[in-house]
């Protein structure tokens, strides 16, 4: 998996919540962008930065594979 892409999991243990619909409250209240998969929801490194105002280490080109 790739390392900037944050699972329900990874969310689950930041936001210290367990049902789906509070992570993504808790998300949406912070200004973090959720995408949804069959997995439940998740977001990336860069969005939870843009969130938190700090300058993303990714390059805007660089391209992200998700498999």
């Amino acid at each position: 998996m790739n390392e900037r892409i944050l699972t329900s999991a990874q969310l689950e243990e930041i936001t210290g919540y367990h049902r789906q619909s509070d992570i993504e409250r808790c998300l949406m209240r912070q200004g973090v962008r959720v995408l949804h998969g069959k997995s439940g929801i998740f977001t990336t490194v860069d969005a939870l930065n843009a969130a938190l105002g700090v300058k993303s280490e990714s390059q805007p080109n660089d391209p992200i594979e998700i498999l």
